[in-house]
């Protein structure tokens, strides 16, 4: 149990440091999120990554059990890997669209982050919850707690990287692609970590 705990909690951690940047970006272009908007953020990480695992679930039903086990970290490492090699991309690209920098979703250029935005964002930030919650599901890991972890660590984070930024006002903002490096990083450490414990 402590082990599964340990495990839902890095897996929220590192979903949720692109979650730190894109906070982080905002307070440094003076942008702020209604709290509207954190709550509807936090109520879809939530239900996104429980569909995840939902689907993780059945697609280990469909395959035998060993099966499911090998592709659970092999997955994680690929998409840790994927990570890595879209955060190198993102340091050469220029920020045009929200998918390519998230932080770019005030699509009115209000300053402030409504909650049709913040619907917008929260998909986004889901597109890593999905490899994620399907290969540690379908593995047969326990991670019932994964989805309050993870909804809990992104809205925090968010505001976080937001307050950081508006006090750094004055210094150049962070390049995202530095988070989904550490972030795929991180997957890659557990999935190496997997890997050797089924040996």
């Amino acid at each position: 149990e402590v082990l599964s705990m340990l495990f839902s909690l890095l897996l929220a951690f590192s979903l949720s440091l692109d979650a730190l940047g894109i906070g982080l970006s905002y307070g440094l272009r003076s942008i702020r999120f209604r709290p509207s908007a954190l709550l509807l953020l936090t109520i879809e990480a939530f239900l996104m990554m429980e569909l995840f695992l939902f689907a993780g679930r059945r697609l280990a039903a469909v395959f035998p059990a060993h099966s499911a086990e090998r592709f659970s970290p092999m997955l994680l490492l690929f998409f840790g890997v994927w990570l890595c090699l879209q955060g190198m991309g993102q340091g050469k690209r220029k920020e045009t669209s929200p998918l390519h920098s998230p932080s770019l979703c005030d699509k009115n250029a209000s300053s402030l982050i409504e909650p049709r935005e913040a619907l917008l964002l929260g998909l986004l930030l889901s597109v890593d919850s999905f490899a994620i919650g399907l290969s540690a599901a379908a593995g047969g890991i326990n991670v019932t707690l994964l989805p309050l972890f993870s909804a809990l660590f992104q809205t925090f984070f968010l505001a976080l990287g937001e307050k950081c930024g508006t006090r750094l006002s004055l210094s150049p903002a962070p390049k995202e692609s530095l988070w989904s490096l550490l972030s795929g990083g991180i997957l890659i450490l557990l999935a190496v970590i997997q890997l050797l414990g089924k040996k």
